[in-house]
């Protein structure tokens, strides 16, 4: 039995995660679920603390869950900053025996901060502050355990062609080391 597709799409905010991950699910004709519209569509009016965002991703997590171990690819779309969110993700990957990828979408302060700025306020992110994103731009880490995405360099379509390289190479990534 060939495993199921999961690409997970990680980074700061106003990273492209989001843009290119849709992307890549509609031409792969699978699932895409973002950690924010999770937690809108079950925590309608929640604060957006990391509590709200836990259970988002425990729900999300589920749902990717469940597909792949009907054999349903599933493209998944978070930050992933947080060392709990990660190994949930990895006992996911694991149980499941999916064929997991991992993109990490990088972006400059500046550009982030351009990004928001263009988009106007976040009606999900009320806490996304130019400042903040500076901020969380700043200090994310990347893991460089499979595909480190330059989303400044790169226009969505070569982010999304990348992406598609990248999983036609075969070279998975192995979520249970991402610290």
């Amino acid at each position: 039995m060939v495993p199921a597709l999961l690409i997970v799409f990680s980074g700061p905010p106003c990273a492209g995660k989001s843009t290119i991950a849709a992307e890549v699910a509609v031409r792969r004709s699978i699932p895409h679920l973002q950690m924010d519209a999770t937690r809108r569509r079950i925590l309608p009016d929640s604060p957006h603390t990391r509590a709200d965002r836990a259970t988002a991703y425990r729900a999300m997590h589920f749902a990717a869950e469940l597909l792949l171990a009907n054999g349903v690819g599933v493209v998944l779309d978070a930050p992933y900053g947080h060392p709990e969110d990660r190994r949930e993700l990895a006992r996911v990957a694991a149980d499941t025996h999916a064929a997991a990828f991992l993109v990490e979408c990088a972006v400059t302060p500046d550009t982030a901060v351009q990004r928001l700025l263009a988009r106007g306020p976040d009606s999900v992110r009320l806490d996304l502050t130019p400042e903040r994103v500076d901020t969380m731009v700043r200090e994310f880490h990347y893991s460089c355990l499979g595909l480190l995405l330059d989303t400044v360099a790169l226009d969505p379509a070569a982010c999304v062609r990348s992406v598609e390289d990248f999983v036609a190479s075969g070279r998975t990534s192995d979520f249970s080391v991402w610290p």
